[in-house]
């Protein structure tokens, strides 16, 4: 029995195919692909998967993590890459395969990309706005009573940058245990600075360890 960690980037239409569909699809494509794997015992037998940091709707990813087993040990890596190319469609692109270096608990932050088209006074507010000493959530917990969370500790580091037609946020977020999803950070934004936010795009360009080093 091996176990094995494909690296992946998920592009362009694909952003819009949720989580629990991708872990369909992926069990599919293993199977197309004629890998050994190695499926759970029990009632209902299944292709084991586990994916390191679930990617959420209408994002992007250059950097996905899939872990899975196979049941031939001398299967290579380059061998699992180069079956898994040929099936994966369009705009999921297999980077590389691994044995885990990392247990996934280990994962602790994710790096994102996100791109507005420019507007007036975004840039500024934005990066006064993410600055704060304190950022309040308050949301629902698993009981159904109101929490309120300062989210601003969740903010590792962030840098903004201008160009003549895009803004660009490059920042890092907690993740795993105690993730914090970009989405819920910049609806806090127009709540508190009533700035209505234009359309912008998600792209996960990492993910990282508890030392910012890249979750292998």
């Amino acid at each position: 029995m091996k176990n094995v960690r494909v690296f992946y980037k998920k592009l362009s239409r694909l952003k819009f195919v949720s989580h629990l569909d991708m872990n369909r699809f992926m069990s599919r494509m293993l199977k197309k692909s004629g890998l050994p794997v190695w499926y759970t015992e029990g009632f209902n037998t299944h292709i084991y998967i586990t994916f390191a940091l679930p990617l959420s709707l209408g994002f992007e990813s250059e950097y996905d993590v899939m872990d899975f087993k196979v049941t031939d040990d001398n299967l290579t890596n380059e061998d699992i890459v180069l079956l898994l190319k040929r099936v994966m469609p369009p705009y999921l692109e297999i980077i590389s395969a691994a044995e885990p270096w990392e247990k996934i608990s280990e994962v602790a932050f994710a790096e994102f990309k996100i791109m507005f088209p420019k507007v007036n006074g975004l840039a500024v507010k934005l990066n006064s706005f993410l600055l704060s000493d304190e950022i309040l959530v308050t949301k629902k917990n698993k009981k159904g009573r109101e929490q309120t969370t300062d989210i601003s500790k969740k903010i590792n580091k962030f840098k903004i940058t201008e160009s003549e037609d895009k803004i660009i946020l490059n920042i890092v977020l907690s993740a795993g245990n105690d993730n914090l999803n970009p989405t819920l950070l910049l609806d806090t934004f127009s709540n508190n600075t009533g700035f209505c936010l234009p359309y912008y795009s998600v792209l996960r360009t990492k993910i990282l360890d508890k030392n910012l080093d890249l979750f292998k």
